[in-house]
């Protein structure tokens, strides 16, 4: 637990969260005013900075790391979020989340509410857990000079291939729907091996490949409900079904179907590689990075991070170990 009486809160704004979800509502814009007032209201100081351009998040919490914040306060989106965790992995800073985007999938699976107000008095509690990240550590045969870290999933195959157009349609360009159907009609499942923790190798035809370090990702889906966040174990999904039923099936999680279906292969692994016949585009939480063969990994207890009462459904263990 944290007393926020004696700690230092730096909370980075991103005044672009929440873009993709007024394109498609009416919903008002908060500002950074409405969110100091809350804080203020709630007795927590917290010293300020907005991002500007892409990975300016990642910058900003470099420097907070340096400078000796207690708690970093993404308040933005899941690109807000995963920005600022994948550098707070391995320190003894906090992360602590406002959920200002559309989808919010990392807010979901620590139960932080959509409302500011309670989310700030989660803040003020300042209740904490260590949770798990994955890991890209080689990505088109080479390794990284620094591990790419993850809080939902990674992503080969069709997914990862529509990715480019499905960010401009969430951004209002109706013209990249026709992209869309172009790529999937055009897509080919290719020979791939799945290599799970250097001893068993699976080879598939898989239309996508996800590793889950968390059960949520993209818009809001539960892809992966055997994945918790501090079970140690990436949960690896092989979907075996055609490119028009995995479609079908994506529409129907999202509407609250559940996720189980004898087309999808699952996999418990500490690590995991990717070799394809032909190069395929490799995502990590909706970022692409380029291209297979790909490696991932399981970093146990990467982040600290201020959540709710946790839920069953995204937690393994009940205490924070």
């Amino acid at each position: 637990m944290i007393n926020n009486m004696k700690k230092k809160y730096l909370l980075i704004y991103n005044p672009h969260s929440g873009d993709k979800k007024r394109i498609f509502s009416v919903t008002q814009k908060i500002t950074l005013e409405d969110i100091l007032a809350l804080f203020k209201r709630n007795n927590i100081t917290v010293d300020v900075a907005q991002t500007s351009h892409e990975n300016h998040a990642e910058e900003l919490t470099k420097n907070a790391i340096r400078q000796g914040y207690d708690v970093v306060i993404a308040a933005g989106g899941d690109g807000t979020i995963g920005e600022i965790a994948n550098i707070l992995v391995g320190t003894k800073t906090a992360l602590g989340i406002l959920p200002l985007g559309t989808y919010m999938n990392v807010a979901r699976m620590l139960s932080i509410p959509t409302d500011l107000e309670k989310a700030i008095e989660l803040i003020k509690k300042g209740n904490t857990r260590d949770v798990d990240a994955g890991a890209v550590t080689r990505l088109e045969g080479e390794k990284l000079r620094e591990p790419y870290y993850f809080l939902e999933s990674a992503g080969v195959g069709l997914e990862a291939e529509i990715h480019d157009h499905a960010q401009a349609l969430e951004h209002g360009d109706l013209r990249e729907i026709w992209k869309i159907i172009k790529t999937v009609k055009e897509y080919y499942s290719y020979p791939t091996k799945v290599i799970i923790n250097n001893s068993e190798t699976i080879e598939t035809k898989a239309t996508v490949i996800t590793i889950s370090n968390g059960s949520y990702t993209g818009p809001a889906i539960n892809i992966a409900p055997q994945a918790k966040l501090d079970d140690h174990r990436l949960t690896v999904s092989l979907f075996t079904m055609s490119k028009f039923e995995l479609i079908r099936f994506l529409l129907r999680v999202k509407t609250g179907s559940t996720a189980h279906s004898k087309h999808i292969q699952v996999y418990r692994a500490k690590e995991v590689k990717i070799l394809t016949r032909k190069k395929r585009k490799v995502h990590a939480d909706a970022r692409l990075f380029g291209e297979t063969p790909v490696e991932f990994k399981s970093k146990p207890k990467a982040i600290t991070v201020i959540t709710g009462a946790v839920s069953k459904d995204t937690f393994f263990i009940n205490k924070n170990k």
